[in-house]
């Protein structure tokens, strides 16, 4: 394998077959975002190599933002090509995550391909010492740069220092049977059930797929296929398809990732303001702890004022699994149908209605008044599941969406467990709200507010509706 070392301090190069340029200082390379809560300096005590590693310390309590950074770095490959991204990372009391990505862009600056640390890897947090953490990436020639980066999302802190990218060097020794089948299994699941599977060349894509699949021995080995299969999918339309990795589906069958919680609380005397964050777990525990602790805050705030509307507030809901959200929320929701999965398999198109009691909470409320105006926020962090609850409300009488069009991944995911302990969360079928119309996008809202600065612009804009008569 080739090595291009590319420190924290200096990783602005240009990749040409791999070759070494010279690196500039640290004010030319790195290009850190500034968020409210979050410290990033440069650590010269603290490092592995170079002149200093990158420190981002996090806010005392759960925040919904992060701290990203980022560098592009142009490459020059003639043929299908596999890298691997390499970075040490320190961590000191992290209750979110530290993450690594890493974007493809074609010549047009267009993405084309994508990669995270959690994915692959799976949630790095709490306490530990520096640890080499390595990405796989596929690329070819379509491929002109990389977006390289990580953040901080979070309390705790988080070091940075030493990535590098290795060109593996291609193989002559054939696929193990093992590869063999588990290219199989993944390529037979994208086919059937991709509602993008029409839009790929699979003469192209399979022959692809023997060619990487040279020198793997082992199913961890291959996840260098999936992502090849992941980038197709991509340049197909699909934004929201990924892999978990064994270690992350792990994490995720057994505990909820997001610290942040759930909030509730009064305004103007008379209305009640809910914020639901994202929720990343299918654990039963999780879920149903989850959901009870927004009908708690719902049924404390309704049986103690006088409530006159409702705020929902999902701007900074990234979503994760859709089914405690609406648990939680079905007082303001209403019973349902709250939507529905399309899916078009050969020319036929298919409904299948939500099924809303996937978690069960003991002794649901009900609101006082079921018809209160509700006023739901969202943003272009509403992404996902946060759009499914979104969804959720089209179509409710005395409903209004407040802010910013969504994230835009409004396709549904279903989650296919691999031979390998890894998932595939698949893009399977389209999303459509109460009355059947589909969402193939963004949502966009009733009313576009801009945010301005110092002040919750969409908060007053769904007071001045809240206390229309």
């Amino acid at each position: 394998m080739r090595k291009l070392l590319l420190t924290i301090a200096a990783l602005q190069i240009v990749l040409n077959c791999f070759g070494q340029v010279k690196m500039p200082p640290i004010p030319d390379s790195w290009k850190v975002k500034d968020r409210d809560g979050y410290i990033s300096a440069w650590d010269s005590t603290t490092k592995v190599s170079g002149p200093a590693s990158l420190r981002i310390t996090g806010p005392a309590t759960p925040d919904i933002k992060y701290l990203p950074f980022s560098q592009i770095v142009e490459i020059g490959v003639e043929k299908l090509s596999r890298i691997n991204i390499n970075a040490f990372i320190k961590t000191k009391d992290v209750t979110g995550t530290a993450t690594l990505w890493c974007q493809v862009w074609d010549e047009n600056d267009k993405q084309i391909g994508f990669q995270n640390s959690q994915g692959q890897i799976g949630t790095i947090s709490g306490t530990s010492d520096w640890k080499n953490y390595t990405m796989n990436l596929t690329v070819n020639a379509s491929a002109k740069k990389l977006l390289i980066g990580g953040y901080l999302m979070g309390p705790g802190k988080a070091w940075f220092d030493d990535f590098s990218l290795t060109y593996v060097e291609p193989s002559n020794v054939p696929a193990s049977k093992e590869v063999k089948e588990f290219a199989n299994e993944v390529t037979n699941i994208v086919k059937t059930n991709s509602i993008y599977t029409d839009s790929l060349n699979w003469t192209q894509v399979e022959a692809d797929l023997d060619e990487l699949s040279y020198g793997l021995q082992t199913a961890a080995q291959a996840s260098v296929l999936t992502d090849y299969i992941l980038q197709q999918l991509r340049k197909a339309g699909d934004n929201h398809s990924f892999i978990q990795a064994k270690v992350a589906a792990q994490q995720y069958a057994t505990k909820n990732s997001n610290p942040i919680p759930p909030e509730g609380k009064l305004i103007d005397n008379s209305i009640g303001y809910i914020s639901v964050p994202g929720f990343l777990s299918t654990s039963d525990t999780a879920m149903r702890s989850f959901s009870r602790k927004i009908q708690t805050l719902i049924h404390e705030l309704d049986t103690k004022n006088n409530i006159k509307g409702w705020i929902v507030d999902l701007r900074g809901n990234t979503g994760g699994n859709m089914w405690p959200m609406l648990a939680g929320l079905t007082p303001l929701t209403g019973a349902g149908p709250l939507g529905y999965f399309v899916q078009n398999v050969k020319g036929v198109e298919s409904k299948n209605v939500w099924k809303t009691d996937v978690v069960k909470v003991k002794n649901a409320y009900k609101l006082k008044k079921p018809d209160t105006k509700i006023a739901v926020l969202i943003g272009p962090r509403t992404s996902s599941s946060g759009e499914m609850t979104t969804v959720a409300f089209i179509g409710r009488s005395n409903t209004r969406l407040f802010g910013q069009p969504t994230g835009g991944y409004t396709t549904a995911n279903r989650t296919f467990a691999l031979s390998d302990g890894s998932s595939l969360l698949l893009a399977s079928s389209y999303v459509a709200d109460r009355n059947q119309k589909k969402y193939l996008s963004k949502i966009i809202p009733d009313e576009m507010v801009t945010p301005q600065p110092g002040l919750d612009a969409e908060v007053k804009a769904a007071e001045r509706w809240l206390f229309e008569k």
